[in-house]
């Protein structure tokens, strides 16, 4: 294992290995580039940006901004290289191959996230939380159920939902079980992982390599036993440490909205669709999700219709005023009760604060604006509700300071509220108010928990908009708005990933790693380590990697190294993006340190599951 660790860096720095020309890389012999100023600098700027990446949520700097930056520059820098050999179109067509891979990826990764998030909209995935939650299971089996639907739900949905949907059951059963929540989210983690190993959509990595064509469609299931076996591992163990009992049986119900179940069966068409382009018709997968695509825009029109929309267009990309409050919580967010009480007058959004004794504590200038009534009046008392209902009930700060302020929420306000998708603990609500002018207008009042340096709850923010508009573009369907939504973060830094990588393989330096993997530790020990170098570095840059390699490999090789990446990520919590969604989801429950204790046992499924492959796929070896 020490031997491995110290490797991990020099892959990285592949500048200080020694050149070694064709390297069985499968590729045509490019020009060596490796030891010119352009290469250096080529490969330092990328060392450089991805540095940054784990830093996002320490820095907050999107992790997408640092690899951009890097790939434009790397390919100046190529081409400079080449222009000063007096080559000035190979940099060029070479960029055209990157940009092409990057466009079937980007269209396929954008329709697969539409589809999501339409399902998340039309509350599928919340009815199906709410239907565990319900249901009364106990600890144990609860942890053996959410970490079955993780590995089950994952080959189709991406491992970042899949691990927020489970996680939002674990944290509603078990929250005060913080050993029963740690232990889950782990279970949760490696089954998502290994659930997307086995199946194109599971996973960027194993879309990449069904793409370039390494691994068939049907191949994949080749790996389901190897995968299974890495969450069934540390699972068993895991579970031995699990409690016998059971939590309290909660009432939680959520009704899926028209057209849900549609939704789901056309996703299921449009994922036989891409596979028929591919395996079928021989083009493109990604043409077959675009067509896909366009199967979810005609069922939007017909939502439209039956909600008496047809004649208004859908906004473009989603595209519509940003309301005030947002920006003003999106400020607010992750500032201590001290430093928020010292902004709230500057605040453009009316807005009043609550100590946990529901008494009015600041009553900022724009809130004696909206409401007429002056801060003098209202800070020490517990008339927050009058300017807004003509006899006395909790508003939306009250609620939010209750233990159980979903129910609470859900009872005044059912049909008109909503989880903020973007802002961690923030509740919406929308009310009709009459008072306001001839007709009345819709107001909206979005609240927060105020929280001081050690974590603990001390106050509640309100904020209060004017916005007829905003209720009503948020209950109704929009597929141009369910586009807008994608992580266009993650897409943009798999651009850069893509880009950047394209370079550096451009100068020579994937030929020179493939050469020392491949060639001297052997591929069953090179691939086995891409695994582990992904628990690090993002899997996706390691996958390009490999792919824009091209190490000339048996196809039981292609299988172990898709099984790999995909799982490795398991290792540590900050491996794979359904790790870090719930490290923040659980936050302070389950940690880096609490996933790295449990790692030797996540590790020995690890290892279990490249030895199953090997003997299952011994044929194929």
């Amino acid at each position: 294992m020490k031997k491995i660790l110290l490797l991990l860096p020099a892959l990285l720095v592949a500048p200080v290995l020694a050149w070694a020309s064709g390297g069985g890389t499968g590729h045509p012999e490019l020009i060596d580039l490796t030891k010119t100023i352009y290469g250096y600098l080529g490969i330092g700027l990328f060392v450089a940006a991805y540095m940054l990446v784990p830093l996002e949520n320490t820095i907050h700097l999107r992790k997408s901004k640092p690899v951009l930056l890097a790939a434009g520059i790397i390919w100046v820098l190529v081409a400079l290289a080449y222009m000063s050999i007096g080559d000035t179109h190979t940099a060029h067509e070479a960029i055209k191959d990157s940009l092409l891979e990057y466009a079937e990826l980007f269209l396929f990764l954008l329709v697969a996230m539409t589809y999501i998030n339409s399902m998340e909209e039309r509350n599928v995935f919340q009815a199906l939380r709410a239907f565990l939650v319900s249901k009364g299971f106990s600890l144990r089996l609860l942890f053996w159920i959410t970490g079955l639907l993780a590995f089950v739900i994952s080959p189709v949905a991406d491992n970042l939902t899949t691990a927020l949907l489970m996680g939002a059951v674990i944290m509603s059963v078990g929250g005060d079980n913080k050993k029963f929540v740690a232990l889950a989210c782990i279970n949760i983690v490696i089954a998502a992982n290994a659930g997307g190993a086995f199946s194109p959509f599971g996973d960027i990595t194993t879309l990449m390599v069904w793409q370039n064509g390494k691994v068939a469609f049907s191949e994949f299931f080749h790996i389901f036993l190897p995968s299974l076996v890495n969450w069934l591992v540390p699972a068993l163990c895991m579970s031995l440490a699990i409690d016998k009992g059971s939590p309290k049986k909660l009432d939680d119900k959520v009704e899926m909205k028209y057209g849900a179940k549609i939704v789901i069966a056309l996703f299921l068409l449009t994922i036989i669709t891409a596979v028929s382009f591919h395996n079928f018709l021989h083009l493109p997968p990604a043409a077959g999700m675009m067509l896909g695509l366009g199967y979810l825009g005609f069922l939007s029109y017909h939502i439209k219709r039956k909600e008496g929309r047809r004649m208004f267009y859908d906004n473009i990309l989603g595209a519509r005023k940003k309301g005030m409050a947002s920006t003003s919580l999106s400020a607010l967010q992750g500032k201590t009760h001290s430093e928020i009480i010292h902004m709230i007058n500057t605040l453009p959004s009316a807005a009043f604060i609550l100590n946990k004794d529901h008494v009015i504590t600041h009553w900022n200038k724009a809130m004696e604006v909206l409401t007429g009534v002056s801060a003098r009046d209202k800070v020490g008392t517990k008339e927050q509700w009058k300017p807004f209902y003509p006899k006395e009930r909790p508003v939306l700060a009250d609620m939010v300071l209750e233990t159980g302020s979903k129910t609470l929420i859900e009872k005044f306000y059912r049909g008109k509220n909503m989880v903020n998708n973007f802002l961690e603990s923030v509740y919406e609500v929308s009310d009709f108010d009459p008072s306001i002018g001839e007709k009345g207008s819709w107001r909206y009042f979005t609240s927060a928990p105020l929280k001081d340096i050690n974590g603990q709850v001390v106050g509640v923010i309100e904020i209060i908009e004017d916005m007829e508009e905003v209720q009503e573009t948020r209950v109704y369907f929009d597929i141009m708005e369910r586009i807008a939504r994608a992580e266009w973060d993650t897409l943009l830094f798999f651009y850069g990933v893509t880009l950047c990588v394209g370079g550096l393989g451009q100068f020579g330096y994937l030929g020179l790693v493939s050469n020392f993997m491949y060639g001297d530790l052997g591929p069953t020990i090179a691939n086995s380590l891409v695994g582990v170098l992904s628990a690090i570095v993002d899997n996706i840059p390691v996958m390009f990697a490999v792919l824009k390699m091209d190490p000339v490999m048996s196809h039981g090789q292609w299988l172990l190294v898709t099984l790999t990446a995909g799982v490795g990520g398991s290792l540590l919590s900050i491996g794979s993006a359904a790790g870090v969604a719930l490290m923040g989801t659980a936050r302070g429950i389950y940690t880096f340190g609490v996933h790295l204790k449990w790692m030797p046992i996540i590790a020995l499924g690890y290892i279990a599951s490249i030895f199953v492959h090997l003997f299952i796929n011994a044929r194929f070896m």
